[in-house]
């Protein structure tokens, strides 16, 4: 799965790397949980750059009768995204990519989850594939909302988690964005694991843990007690 993230790199070089029409007006964030805004990538039919939202992690289909009981889907599998009532339209029509350099994943132990973080090892910007859907609320607001899609764990992930989110590379980002509803099968080899920057994982402060936990800490690798050594994945 795919439960926290890292964005955290200049807005400015969002805007270039991922050619935006504006640049981003948020700030750094280094642990971004569930239910919070992320910005997200969306193709733009009127030039030739692409364009940024903010939306809500955790996607709320159009279809529901309200937002209080509705739930709040924070990943999306990629093997029965066409399929369920919940992600189908929104993978057919409304696709994004999540910019990131970085996102957590838990590993289970007796003495409780301990954080590691997932990064490139040049702790680059890279992509992760999302889908949005709209709610509207009686009297016209709209709620903008997405989830990621997960796939299965290549060797970096294994260790940590049976589950990591899709990782779009660069050269496929506008086919990510822009394959027609109808072509949609055409996506099915983005979704190969080992796709993306070379990830390694480090462990990090179970300070990440709590949401409100949001600064360059987060970031900063730690020894592992199990291992007596700084313990680095990939």
């Amino acid at each position: 799965m795919c439960g926290r993230l890292v964005q955290s790199v200049a807005p400015h070089r969002i805007a270039e790397e991922f050619f935006l029409d504006t640049v981003p007006d948020v700030l750094p964030r280094f642990n971004i949980a569930p239910t919070q805004d992320i910005i997200a990538v969306l193709a733009n039919a009127d030039c030739d750059g692409r364009q940024v939202n903010v939306f809500r992690w955790g996607l709320v289909p159009h279809w529901a009768t309200n937002t209080d009981n509705a739930p709040h889907l924070i990943n999306a599998r990629c093997e029965t995204v066409h399929q369920k009532s919940s992600f189908k339209e929104s993978f057919q029509f409304r696709r994004c990519l999540i910019p990131v350099n970085g996102f957590y994943e838990w590993q289970k132990r007796s003495d409780g989850k301990q954080p590691y973080l997932f990064q490139p090892r040049d702790k680059s910007l890279f992509a992760l594939a999302g889908i949005w859907d709209r709610w509207e609320y009686p009297g016209g607001n709209v709620l903008k909302s997405c989830t990621i899609l997960t796939t299965v764990a290549n060797k970096v992930m294994r260790p940590i988690h049976h589950r990591m989110p899709v990782i779009v590379n660069a050269d496929h980002w506008d086919l990510w964005l822009q394959t027609p509803a109808d072509e949609v099968e055409s996506l099915q080899p983005l979704f190969e694991p080992n796709a993306g920057p070379q990830l390694q994982a480090a462990p990090v402060s179970r300070e990440v843990n709590k949401p409100a936990f949001d600064n360059p800490r987060c970031l900063e690798p730690i020894w592992d007690d199990r291992g007596g050594q700084l313990n680095l994945f990939g």
